[in-house]
């Protein structure tokens, strides 16, 4: 991971589905001790490793599919919001991220580490 802030912001959009998964698998107690670790800033490298997954997997943003036709791999502009970015309550994290216009709100409005509405502001 590029830094600490970044981690943390990854992990903090994962959480959603890992907490589904882990505990999916009878593991929700080893999740809630991960997040409890992050908090008490462990780096999150160290924490991703402990529960056996793997940097890449904490990534919130969609993998691009590769294969099917060739004009699938050319990037499609998004939109750009003329009004709100959400960041991280506390700034702890990297967090920083436009709505799209209409689009669902980032993380769901939350930053789930500390369950906590994010905070918007202009952009």
């Amino acid at each position: 991971m590029s830094d600490e802030r970044d981690g943390r912001r990854r992990f903090c959009a994962a959480l959603a589905w890992l907490r589904d998964e882990f505990e999916g698998e009878g593991r929700g107690a080893e999740l809630h001790a991960a997040t409890q670790a992050v908090l008490a800033e462990t780096p999150v490298r160290q924490v991703i490793a402990r529960l056996g997954l793997a940097e890449h997997e904490l990534d919130d943003e969609a993998a691009t599919v590769r294969g099917g036709e060739p004009w699938d791999m050319i990037p499609v502009p998004s939109p750009r919001s003329a009004g709100e970015i959400y960041r991280c309550p506390d700034g702890w994290c990297s967090l920083d991220r436009p709505r799209e216009p209409g689009g669902p709100l980032p993380s769901e409005g939350r930053c789930w580490l500390r369950d906590r509405p994010l905070r918007i502001v202009e952009a």
